[in-house]
């Protein structure tokens, strides 16, 4: 038997998770039935009919995908990309050509640092209000009378309040442009009929990550109400052995199998998403109460699961270093979520205690 190296770190790992606690925005806690399912069987097989012994995978991934349209409401599901990042690629390739104009929210406003300079396409900013992450809609409206991008994603790792989907629509449908929701962090709150509904609101694909507010295996899923749309998307993720493969070749069948038994859990945990924003809210409150600078309160402080310090970048990086050394783990920018405290079980009168974890450590730093 081998003696391994790694196996002491990932207990290390798994101990460090335990007693800490986690307040990362992009991160989540799967059930113990889905984490069985990563480590299952399915592990190592493939899905294709290609080969045999595959009659139960394929069911796994029909009964998936029948899954997420049922939750989302929708016609059509995509959930063999394994990431949230191929997700976009998806789009990229789907809906614009080389030499296009992409509009996304700026990464130094919050937005997702998409390389799309990598694949040949232009970069039109969507301009975002300094003092909150929100989309200046007067700006938005008079950018779109100059310019006509050929592809609009909306999304953002900074995303306290919903973005102005019924706005953008209408800008959109006088060029008939699509426009995509990435819904990388706030997936989970949509799918409980939270935040927003950005399909219902006007956009044409909801995409996004399912681990962080979604509760998930790391990956993406791709959804969409419009047939013409999907048969674009489909191209890129099913297996043509004359058009050659695409973006998915090996769609990991333990993740689809595992984000098939949370879509299940998330059919039935209707308030998952109202305790998260609530408990976000309640930090938020807490941390101010007890002398830590909080972002936007004259705003609520936040409609998602996130809520920001008002730091700057030294005292965000040197605050996130010395709470890693009390087992509570933000990230270096001073953003917290609650999504993984929340489907810890842990309500309101918690964050009062989280929130007496963080202050006095604050308060040494200042």
């Amino acid at each position: 038997m081998v003696e391994s190296e790694i196996i002491p770190i990932i207990e290390e790992n798994e101990k460090c998770r335990e007693e800490g606690l986690n307040l990362i925005a992009s991160e989540n806690i799967l059930s113990t039935e889905a984490r069985r399912a990563l480590s299952s069987d399915l592990s190592g097989r493939y899905h294709s009919d290609y080969y045999g012994g595959t009659e139960h995978i394929r069911d796994i991934i029909k009964k998936t995908e029948e899954l997420a349209e049922r939750l989302f409401d929708v016609e059509h599901a995509f959930i063999k990309p394994i990431s949230g990042n191929l997700c976009d690629l998806n789009m990229l390739f789907s809906f614009s050509e080389p030499g296009d104009e992409v509009a996304m929210i700026p990464f130094s406003d919050g937005g997702y640092p998409l390389g799309l300079e990598k694949f040949d396409r232009g970069r039109i900013d969507i301009p975002v209000k300094k003092d909150s992450y929100e989309v200046d809609v007067k700006e938005l409206e008079a950018l779109y009378s100059e310019k006509s991008p050929d592809l609009t994603i909306l999304g953002a790792s900074y995303i306290p309040f919903p973005h102005p989907v019924k706005t953008l629509s209408d800008l959109l449908d006088v060029n008939d442009r699509p426009l995509v929701y990435d819904g990388s962090h706030v997936l989970g709150l949509i799918a409980t009929g939270e935040f927003q509904s950005p399909l219902e609101e006007g956009a044409d694909v909801l995409i996004g990550s399912t681990h962080k507010s979604f509760y998930g295996p790391q990956g993406g899923l791709i959804l969409t109400d419009k047939e013409e749309y999907a048969e674009t998307i489909r191209r890129y993720q099913d297996i043509d052995l004359e058009t050659g493969i695409g973006l998915i070749d090996n769609p990991h069948v333990n993740r689809i199998a595992a984000l098939g038994i949370t879509l299940e859990e998330m059919l039935e945990d209707h308030d998952y998403g109202k305790k998260v924003i609530e408990n976000a809210r309640a930090l938020a409150s807490s941390l101010e109460d007890q002398g830590v600078p909080v972002r936007f309160s004259e705003k609520g402080y936040t409609e998602s699961h996130q809520i920001f310090l008002d730091l700057d970048e030294k005292r965000s990086k040197e605050l996130c270093r010395e709470l890693e050394k009390e087992k509570v783990f933000i990230d270096i920018t001073g953003r917290i979520g609650v999504a993984e405290v929340t489907r810890r079980g842990m309500k309101e009168n918690d964050m009062v205690e989280i929130a007496e974890k963080i202050s006095p450590v604050y308060k040494n730093i200042i």
